[in-house]
């Protein structure tokens, strides 16, 4: 028999392992997660491509302040060195708050440059962001980051007198809409007509019976010949190749342009097959039996169509009639406000320019001065959509600028030249130099920036030191920008005169000059002898030999 106090002990030790268990147990519900509603997921902010905005994203202190930002880039060795230079393409998205997220290389250099133009961009502060139908939205965008040897290093002209830089030149780019789109010669009744009198049914798509219409997509590049033809939506049998073929054989258009530059610009066209025409494999034109109905108009507002609405025979013509039926508010006349209103109307169908409205303003002056431009335009060539007379939207900037402005470069509709031109610019920079005597003494050689202003009757003003070489070098680089004579002015898209800010590059000793009557090749100076070339600056310096051409 067992005593009373072994049974004690062995029944406590029986019930001892189930407090950790109960426990264990216990602590497992306390654990166990609350379950709670899940949340739909936030659908995704959309991001537009640029010719889907109204209003461009744009660097928040202006286009002149964006350049001087991007001079900023740290070279790398192999720029320094000469090794490497060209254009880093970095692509980003502008967000409704005006962030910039989703940098990327579109296109690249080398592994430095890259780098440094992604560090660039992304240290950027936050930008105006784009608008579309009056709401802030994200935008993409595209900058050129540039990387060069340093000026010290600068060989100089051309054959032609020009930058011996390439410039990275925008035609490059195909764009889906521009200021002025391309044009088959004759217009679009021209093209349907070509159309129709050389399109060749297919015998499948004749015997299936096979109708529509097959959109074709193709680009039509600075030279006017379509290219890169390709089918979009095609309904088969033969007729998506008769529509390529089409394409093809189509004669050269006029190029579209953007600021004023022959650009690429893509285009797509709808190629109707119809059964209910002409049998003959090579249709004929139909004789106009009867009066042409009044065209169908549509109640829907378009903001993009096949055929733009144009004042002048250009969507181009609409600033210049804007700026010319604008009256300045005497505060824009006085100098204390300036800018860009930015105002949003509708072109009806019978061409009257209706229900104007400000969508990015300055003062309530500005603005009233803004829409009463608007109200006094002629009347448009209305737009066009699948051939029938639409309603569509536009979005155009004002400006608002004093006498006393001083614009950039990209800002007038031409620009201030030389007299003579880029060729004079660089003998009288060539001709009219004074060496000094340091150059020789201590063998020095490089290249003075100078920054100045040509005013609206052709003066030169402002003039400042953007790169210095030397003491000496320097104020003899002021003398020479001084001296020059009157340029003729740039004007603005009214065609009134305004002042423009300029920048010209002197090589110190003087660059070398082709003798009049050769070929035009500038011969480099004897090894070790002083002597150079001239270069301008990548983006609003080299503009400056182009408009003087």
């Amino acid at each position: 028999m067992h005593s009373v106090p072994h049974l004690l002990l062995t029944a406590l030790l029986t019930a001892l392992p189930l407090l950790p268990a109960a426990a264990q147990q216990r602590t497992a519900v306390k654990k166990a997660p609350a379950k709670t509603a899940t949340k739909p997921a936030a659908p995704a902010e959309p991001v537009y491509e640029l010719y889907q905005v109204q209003i461009k994203p744009e660097y928040a202190e202006g286009q002149f302040a964006l350049q001087q930002y991007l001079k900023g880039a740290r070279l790398p060795a192999d720029v320094q060195d000469g090794r490497i230079q060209g254009v880093v393409l970095v692509g980003f998205v502008v967000r409704p708050d005006g962030r910039l997220t989703d940098t990327y290389v579109a296109r690249g250099l080398s592994a430095a440059t890259n780098a440094e133009a992604l560090r660039l961009v992304q240290a950027m502060p936050r930008w105006r962001p784009g608008r579309r139908e009056d709401k802030a939205v994200a935008t993409r965008y595209s900058l050129s980051v540039a990387f060069q040897r340093p000026l010290t290093d600068l060989a100089g002209f051309g054959p032609d007198g020009r930058s011996g830089a390439v410039e990275e030149g925008t035609e490059a780019k195909v764009y889906t809409y521009v200021e002025q789109m391309p044009q088959y010669p004759g217009g679009m009744e021209a093209m349907q007509q070509y159309l129709r009198t050389n399109l060749r049914y297919p015998a499948q798509a004749r015997t299936n019976a096979v109708e529509g219409k097959v959109f074709v997509s193709f680009v039509v590049p600075p030279t006017g010949k379509p290219t890169n033809a390709k089918v979009v939506k095609g309904i088969g049998s033969g007729c998506d190749e008769e529509a390529l073929r089409l394409i093809k054989d189509m004669p050269v258009w006029t190029p579209g342009k953007q600021n004023g530059r022959v650009v690429s610009v893509n285009y797509t066209i709808p190629i109707t097959f119809s059964l209910n025409t002409s049998s003959s494999d090579l249709m004929a034109v139909p004789a106009p039996a009867a009066p042409t109905p009044p065209p169908v108009v549509e109640d829907k507002i378009y903001t993009y169509v096949e055929q733009m609405p144009t004042l002048g025979g250009s969507i181009s013509g609409v600033s210049p009639a804007l700026q010319a039926a604008l009256q300045l508010p005497a505060e824009v006349r006085d100098g204390r406000t300036e800018g860009q209103v930015f105002v949003n109307f509708v072109v009806r169908p019978d061409g009257r320019a209706t229900d104007e409205k400000v969508v990015r303003g300055l003062s309530d002056a500005c603005n009233a001065a803004a829409l009463a431009a608007v109200r006094a335009l002629p009347r448009f060539e209305p737009g066009k959509q699948n051939g029938r007379v639409v309603s569509v939207q536009l979005t155009v900037p004002v400006q608002m600028y004093g006498p006393n402005h001083v614009f950039e470069g990209g800002q007038v509709a031409t620009q201030a030249s030389f007299p003579g031109g880029g060729t004079a610019l660089r003998d009288y920079l060539t001709d009219k130099l004074r060496e000094p005597k340091v150059l020789k003494q201590e063998g020095l050689r490089g290249a003075v920036e100078v920054r100045f202003v040509v005013q609206a009757d052709g003066r030169i003003g402002a003039t400042e030191i953007v790169r210095p070489l030397c003491r000496s070098c320097d104020e003899e680089a002021l003398r020479l920008v001084r001296d020059m004579p009157r340029w003729t002015p740039a004007r603005n898209a009214a065609g009134q005169p305004v002042s423009v800010r300029q920048q010209v590059i002197i090589p110190m000793p003087a660059a070398p000059v082709a003798p009049r009557g050769s070929t035009g090749s500038i011969q480099r100076s004897p090894a070790g002898s002083p002597g150079g070339y001239a270069r301008l600056g990548y983006s609003s310096v080299a503009s400056l030999f182009s408009a003087a051409l």
